[in-house]
């Protein structure tokens, strides 16, 4: 659901809060959003927000899944070519893509396990990887 630099403090719960519905300012980009489809750039220039707080929101928005491209680009102020953001109809937040500190300490388990049953290399490599049980 989302990319964190250290993993090894990422749980299931931290990532079920960080979904949560949107506060603060992503909660003010993606009302604006919901009124009308928007660039980052225009949302900068009609909320009064910084470039960075305004990228970071609709960065979090759409890995959570409450906005989505819709496919149509815009020309900023300075001429680059930019996302039009409209709000999701369901929300769908990314799929987690990298594995969960439990997870992770269930594979390295299971490998000393393999490891001590004197399992071959590549048993090893599987089970380290997720695709393969003890």
């Amino acid at each position: 659901m989302r990319a964190t630099a250290n993993l090894a403090t990422r749980t299931d719960t931290s990532d079920a809060a960080y979904a949560a519905a949107p506060s603060g300012a992503a909660a003010r980009v993606l009302e604006a959003i919901r009124n009308k489809p928007r660039t980052v750039d225009e949302l900068m220039r009609d909320l009064h927000m910084s470039h960075s707080t305004c990228s970071a929101s609709a960065n979090k928005l759409m890995r959570d899944g409450w906005i989505v491209d819709n496919g149509i680009r815009s020309v900023t102020r300075t001429g680059r070519s930019a996302i039009v953001w409209e709000a999701a109809v369901t929300p769908r937040p990314l799929r987690r893509i990298a594995p969960t500190r439990r997870q992770l300490i269930d594979r390295i388990n299971s490998a000393i396990y393999a490891l001590d049953r004197c399992l071959d290399r590549a048993t090893i490599r599987d089970i380290l990887r997720g695709e393969a049980d003890v």
